[in-house]
């Protein structure tokens, strides 16, 4: 059995995101630089089929990170730093490139002559959508806009979304955001609250010193 990591039609869908810039980082993960205080991130996800061996079925994912974002989010959950982990927004690559549509890009280890136009139909996808995605959620104020309305993953949204309001200066939306969370939650217990609780305390009273008198 040959392994995910040595299939050949993954391999050369690598090969072809170091062409088009990206670079490669740990497991599946590739990151290309948008700006000073922006990345682009794409996730290669796959699934094996039952009963077809080496056919992986692909579903990239694509997003931004803003790094101001995440070690401000870090710092103030007690956490490292991370470089490139986790995005800080992202949405399926064929949600962006074909809204409404079924995508399968499926690539097969016995037979590789045929990924060449999967993984040029995925290539292509990126370029005309994913990167434009990237480039788009690539500010602070735009990427606030998309948290705020509650696009990507909902539990990472609720505590990006008030960091990057308190990063634009608006205060107050940032604490009404998060207001709004904890009425949500109410008195239920569980470890995730109760961590939103805690990241919720430590940014009110960063928040409350920052507009403090000097």
């Amino acid at each position: 059995m040959v392994s995910s990591e040595k299939h050949p039609g993954l391999g050369a869908l690598r090969d072809a995101l170091a062409g088009i810039g990206f670079k490669k980082r740990a497991g599946e993960i590739f990151t290309i630089g948008l700006d000073d205080d922006a990345l682009g991130w794409l996730g290669l996800n796959y699934a094996s089929r039952a009963g077809i061996p080496g056919q992986l079925n692909m579903n990239p994912v694509c997003g931004a990170r803003i790094q101001s974002l995440e070690r401000s989010l870090a710092e103030i959950q007690g956490e490292k730093f991370h470089q490139y982990m986790p995005s800080t927004m992202s949405e399926p690559l064929h949600y962006l490139a074909r809204p409404g549509q079924v995508t399968n890009w499926r690539l097969y280890r016995d037979t590789p002559e045929t990924n060449d136009d999967v993984i040029a139909d995925i290539v292509a996808c990126i370029e005309t959508a994913g990167l434009p995605y990237m480039r788009k959620m690539a500010t602070l104020e735009t990427m606030s806009q998309a948290l705020m309305a509650g696009k990507g993953r909902r539990w990472q949204s609720v505590f990006r979304a008030p960091v990057a309001l308190w990063l634009l200066n608006r205060n107050e939306e940032a604490l009404g955001a998060m207001e709004a969370q904890l009425t949500e939650i109410g008195s239920q217990e569980n470890a995730a609250y109760d961590d939103y609780r805690n990241f919720a305390a430590t940014l009110k009273r960063r928040i409350a010193e920052s507009v403090a008198p000097r």
